[in-house]
């Protein structure tokens, strides 16, 4: 039970009573405060609800020419991404910085899969798995990520840490092949 204090004489009363037992008077802990939210939430309400039904129907005409121009702009900006997807498939840069969320999803387990015992990955939640990248194959698009994040662990219980490689196709997200070996970048 959650207690209030009364508007009136200011003792402590139950949220819930209709009538303070001290005063008497009629719904002790409702404020004007509180009276004044609830109409303007009821007038805010009423706005969303006339808002939201008053839609005017466009015609058939207006409608067909709405439709043209929105397939035409729709063609206008297919045309526009697919010239931006050809230059950017061009620079190493910006195929790059495209590629290295995919291929930090795509690469993970491959490169876990390198290790003869387990593994201890050092990147932060927001750091990608890959912090270069290079040409493997310009005409095709495909890259060799490269990264050094993640430790092996030896026989002895050591972790040791690794660079890793893996080539990767970004157009079909297809890892190629996968190397490590010891060090750092």
């Amino acid at each position: 039970m959650a207690l209030g204090k009364c508007k009136e004489c200011s003792k402590e009363v139950s949220t819930r009573a209709d009538r303070c037992p001290h005063c008497g008077i009629k719904n002790p802990t409702t404020s004007a405060k509180d009276m004044l939210v609830a109409v303007f939430t009821i007038i805010f309400i009423g706005w969303l609800v006339v808002r939201c039904s008053s839609s005017s129907e466009p015609t058939d005409k207006e409608r067909a020419g709405k439709e043209a121009a929105s397939s035409a702009d729709a063609a206008a900006k297919k045309a526009a991404a697919a010239e931006q997807e050809s230059k950017c498939r061009s620079d190493l840069q910006c195929w790059g910085d495209k590629a290295i969320v995919g291929a930090g999803v795509y690469c993970k387990e491959p490169v876990e899969k390198l290790a003869n015992y387990t593994t201890r990955w050092k990147d932060g939640t927001f750091d990608t798995k890959f912090d270069r990248f290079r040409w493997l194959n310009k005409d095709k698009g495909w890259l060799t990520m490269i990264g050094d994040k993640i430790e092996f662990q030896n026989g002895f219980g050591a972790y040791q840490n690794v660079i890793y490689e893996c080539d990767f196709d970004p157009a079909t997200h297809a890892v190629l092949d996968v190397r490590a070996r010891p060090g750092r970048l």
